[in-house]
């Protein structure tokens, strides 16, 4: 499959359904990780730091045949015949697989967390994103020292932007005060009026 196929086809949740599935322990990062947590963008691909005890990796494995992952050493191969170990991910600093719903990026060791999944555990919060799903998510701090460390001009651009949704998580009176009325507006939470039945009338006659 090539790369345009993979972006054609993207979808996100049907990855994370086939990780969830075979119960693969992993940490969601980079821009879908982002756009989580707050930040405006546009993601193509799906990045995600595994856990490398053996029993997740065998089952990230089974999980990658599901997908329909296909040799990154032989084109237009058979389903996955190796293995994805803990000396090879931490050899490749990113894997890119193309799976038949966009691209799967492995990041065993990210930039700025070189512990990778352990560290990350200790400030991701588990999100549910309906139907059952339910996933780890890296913490906005990670994800900022994640870009702030790859110091690539995209990274740098972007934050600014997670700065700012840090300092308003820090800061929950700002979530309800801060862009949210025009100047001079203000927030009414009385009590909504009551609304009757429409009896004998067709709905909208006279308005």
């Amino acid at each position: 499959m090539s790369s345009d196929d993979a972006q054609t086809r993207f979808n996100p949740r049907a990855m994370l359904v086939a990780l969830q599935r075979r119960e693969v322990d992993f940490i969601l990062i980079g821009g879908l990780a982002r756009v989580a947590r707050g930040a405006d963008e546009i993601t193509r691909d799906l990045d995600i730091c595994p856990s490398l005890q053996p029993i997740s990796l065998g089952r990230l494995q089974a999980a990658l045949i599901d997908l329909g992952v296909v040799s990154p050493d032989v084109v237009g191969g058979p389903p996955l015949q190796h293995v994805y170990d803990e000396a090879r991910l931490r050899a490749e600093k990113v894997v890119s697989l193309p799976t038949v719903v966009g691209e799967l990026k492995l990041v065993a060791a990210p930039a700025g967390v070189p512990r990778g999944y352990d560290a990350l555990r200790a400030g991701a919060t588990s999100e549910h994103l309906g139907g059952g799903l339910r996933i780890e998510i890296a913490s906005t701090a990670d994800l900022v020292t994640m870009a702030a460390a790859l110091r690539r001009p995209e990274d740098v651009e972007r934050l600014p932007a997670l700065r700012q949704i840090l300092k308003l998580e820090a800061d929950r009176a700002a979530l309800v005060t801060t862009n949210v009325l025009p100047p001079g507006s203000t927030l009414n939470l009385a009590r909504p009026k009551e609304v009757r039945p429409n009896r004998g009338r067709d709905p909208g006659v006279g308005r």
